[in-house]
């Protein structure tokens, strides 16, 4: 089964079955992940951005990606949990809230290579 970590305060790590939704895997993770739309892609407030194994989720669509660049959130490793399956292994930042303040992804990177709770 695939490891999904959610890195976060709150966050956390663990094995899901796949073709999860990372909403969904957050859900069985017991992670409070926020999804104000209730998972139907209609709102971004279920964003995460993917720090490792972005290849192990399913590729955007395209209501995902319009819906992410009417936001200006343009960067490829942005994707909504809601929308996000899990294929394989993969690390996520979830930020504390919607428009919070951007730690530049090579240092979140490196914090959660160096981090004990991700698996190496």
């Amino acid at each position: 089964m695939p490891r999904v970590t959610f890195l976060h305060p709150e966050g956390k790590s663990g094995e899901v079955p796949a073709n999860l939704t990372l909403l969904e895997a957050a859900q069985e993770l017991g992670f409070p992940l926020d999804h104000e739309c209730g998972g139907n892609a209609s709102c971004t407030t279920c964003r995460v951005e993917v720090q490792l194994g972005g290849e192990n989720l399913s590729e955007i669509d395209f209501d995902e990606q319009d819906l992410l660049d009417r936001e200006a959130l343009t960067e490829p490793w942005h994707r909504l949990s809601c929308q996000a399956r899990v294929m394989g292994d993969v690390i996520v930042h979830v930020p504390l809230k919607k428009w919070d303040a951007r730690v530049p992804r090579d240092q979140r990177r490196a914090e959660a290579l160096s981090s004990n709770d991700v698996p190496g």
